[in-house]
């Protein structure tokens, strides 16, 4: 195995997707440094991306979740970080139109936490629509 292997980090998500029922991936990038696995989900919404991420979320140890304005403005990206079984850790993102009503302290190019639970009202508005 060279120091560039990716295979115990595609392994490892193959694993973790097998054993959970979270949402498909879009696409994965998967590299020996920083952040081995990035998972893209492509979920419509911010409720549908909001239940995506707490599906993940769920099955993740040390989770965080962060939002930031990306591009010219008019998007959202969501992410949650966290640590699978095998200690590989994972980024799983998705993003949203902005609305200033649901983001109305996040100015551009600024990565800010966002709390579980706001994760959870997002999601809940899906139910309620």
């Amino acid at each position: 195995m060279s120091s560039h292997d990716v295979v115990p980090y595609l392994d490892a998500l193959r694993d973790h997707l097998a054993k959970h029922a979270v949402p498909s991936p879009v696409s994965v990038e998967c590299t020996t440094w920083r952040e081995p696995v990035a998972v893209h989900l492509h979920e419509v919404g911010l409720d549908g991306l909001a239940s995506a991420l707490l599906s993940w979320a769920r099955t993740l140890d040390g989770v965080t979740v962060t939002g930031k304005r990306i591009g010219n403005g008019q998007s959202v990206c969501l992410t949650v970080v966290g640590r699978m079984a095998t200690g590989v850790p994972v980024h799983v993102w998705g993003a949203v139109r902005y609305e200033r009503a649901v983001f109305p302290d996040l100015p551009r190019g600024v990565e800010q936490d966002v709390e579980l639970a706001t994760l959870h009202g997002w999601a809940r508005r899906e139910v309620a629509a």
